[in-house]
């Protein structure tokens, strides 16, 4: 019994250096970035594979000696990776984690090394029937269950002598369950508070990316010059706090405020060996230091900048710059308003040169949430057209153009009611957006008839539910699916129907949505907010009779039923 406690104590500091470690990791840039983008890029998911790998490596160093054995946590690596990134992580990482098993040797190596690549595919599999955004805590502990009994069951089928093995089983088997399922439990929580963490430094930087537009939007009327750059750079140095900010065009610079102004002057030549790197490589870049920065004033204060390109019509026409000094770092939060505003800059300085001075307004967070526009949506979205402007500038325009419309629609102040006819040019504006990102994962299939065009409804009682259902119901499904859209009269009554093929509702979710009794924070970014708004706006408007109705099976699908009065043009009463 002193020994099987010995075990246990062992075990237990074992999790804990695997929590300190997936902490250590998880602060890491590198890491947090693929972490958030593995479910679209293959660098990102190589990334991944790695450090799980050396986690799983590891294990095999910190094992405890039992009968001949070792007792480790080899296995938390490939689970917690094919949970958190994929089957090629969770593979990947149980493959790099059985080679230093297969080189110590023993008579459980081939066990070990089989089961270990298998928790790979077991919790790859899982990643792949949840998808990343429905996986709970008990999936991950019950995930890691499974994959220690299969490796235990391997070890008793394939280690010779099996007297041997059973009596290792008997020793390690209940203490290894229980300390590597836990150890998988603290990895995926740990992860777990980095996503929401994220999701929140994201929210902000967007938030004070909207903020920036709307006061930057306004100048570029007459294009980029010395007068708009200026006041542009001023902007954004008060609301980022840096210690410069800087406007160039290709040769020379536009604008600059802060500290360093004294040498870099308006009108004068580009000095910084940084920015003619940025322009060359079409790509924004971070530099940390003095001597990266390439400035030739020995004197110069600043010590760090982030250059983000401002791409028009496919060209680079300049650099939008952000300095720190005194040795500060720039951030990933600045780094994402930086290049979040390079991006819509570049995007209005391309319409300006198409002619088109359409300007886009926005106003403030509540008009940010009176539209439903999701910060995620807005920074997916510009690099999804920052990159089509690389590879087809003609769907870049034309993507460009459903974004202006999108949200010179939805961050518009007017009138409460709009026709179904301008609602379904915003829904298809939004559709095409998304789709421009997920290509033919997303279908969509209208059934509208002429006749109801022309009738009235509430402004945005369509686009947030087409959006929850892309977002929640089809874009988390691995194929994708389809999304249909039905208009019909009935009666009295003007129904709107939206329905999917995705992943569904699960049954106490679908609950707590159905009672339209608030939202709380944790639901603040999932389905329950443009629901909410949708109804209860609906309500207060035209009585209790209208509003929204929901039918969910999960793994099959959602469907959301709008029902309001029919409203012509000459009963609607502003």
């Amino acid at each position: 019994m002193k020994i099987h406690w010995e075990l246990i104590l062992d075990i237990a500091r074992n999790v804990g250096l695997i929590g300190v470690g997936a902490y250590v990791s998880t602060r890491l840039p590198a890491v947090r970035r693929a972490l958030t983008y593995s479910h679209y890029r293959l660098y990102d998911k190589i990334i991944l594979a790695l450090v799980f790998g050396a986690f799983s490596a590891l294990g095999n160093y910190i094992g405890i000696p039992v009968v001949g054995a070792l007792a480790n946590t080899r296995i938390v690596g490939p689970i917690a990776g094919g949970l958190l990134g994929g089957p090629l992580v969770g593979v990947g990482a149980g493959i790099l984690g059985a080679i230093p098993r297969y080189l110590i040797g023993g008579y459980t190596v081939a066990a070990s090394v089989l089961a270990n690549i298998m928790a790979g595919v077991i919790s790859g599999y899982v990643y792949n029937k949840y998808g990343p955004g429905r996986l709970t805590l008990k999936i991950a502990l019950l995930t890691a269950f499974i994959c220690e009994l299969n490796l235990k069951l391997w070890i008793l089928v394939l280690s010779k002598p099996f007297e041997r093995a059973w009596e290792l089983e008997k020793i390690i088997g209940i203490p290894t369950i229980i300390g590597n399922s836990l150890a998988v439990g603290l990895f995926f929580y740990i992860v777990r508070d980095v996503f929401q963490e994220q999701q929140k430094v994201q929210a902000q930087s967007a938030q004070q990316a909207i903020r920036l537009i709307q006061q930057t939007t306004e100048l570029l009327h007459e294009g980029l010059n010395t007068k708009t750059a200026f006041k542009i750079a001023h902007i954004l140095l008060t609301e980022t706090k840096a210690a410069a900010v800087a406007i160039t065009d290709n040769e020379k610079v536009l604008g600059f405020v802060g500290v360093g102004a004294d040498h870099h002057g308006v009108n004068s030549p580009i000095i910084t060996r940084a920015t003619q790197q940025a322009i060359h490589s079409r790509n924004t870049l971070i530099f940390n230091n003095r001597a990266e920065i390439g400035c030739p004033d020995p004197l110069c204060p600043l010590t760090s900048v982030i250059e983000a390109p401002l791409i028009v019509d496919g060209q680079v026409q300049g650099v939008l710059k952000l300095y720190k000094a005194h040795d500060e770092v720039i951030t990933g939060y600045e780094a994402e308003i930086i290049q979040g505003v390079a991006d819509f800059l570049g995007l209005l300085l391309d319409r300006h040169s198409l002619g088109e001075q359409k300007m886009m307004r926005a106003q403030a967070e509540y008009n940010m949430l009176k539209a439903q526009v999701n910060p995620h949506f807005l920074f997916n979205t510009l690099g999804t057209i920052r990159a089509l402007v690389r590879t087809s500038p003609e769907q870049a325009r034309a993507r460009i153009k459903d974004l202006s419309d999108f949200l010179r629609r939805t961050l518009e102040h007017g009138q409460d009611l709009t026709r179904l006819a301008e609602e379904l040019e915003i829904v298809r504006s939004y559709v095409r957006l998304e789709q421009s990102r997920f290509g033919e994962r997303i279908r969509v299939r209208e059934e509208i008839p002429d006749s109801v065009l022309e009738y009235y409804l509430p402004v945005f009682s369509l686009q947030p539910i087409v959006e929850n259902a892309i977002k929640h119901g089809l874009s988390s499904k691995r194929d994708g699916g389809t999304l249909v859209i039905r208009v019909y009269e009935s009666g009295d009554f003007l129904h709107m129907e939206v329905a999917d093929d995705g992943v569904g509702i699960p049954p106490a979710r679908l609950q707590n949505i159905r009672r339209f009794d608030g939202i709380s924070s944790r639901d603040a970014v999932g389905t329950g907010i443009g629901l909410n708004n949708v109804h209860k706006r609906i309500q207060a408007r035209f009585g209790s009779q209208y509003g929204i109705q929901i039918d969910s099976r999960e793994g099959e699908g959602t469907t959301v039923i709008v029902l309001l009065p029919v409203l012509r043009k000459e009963e609607r009463a502003d």
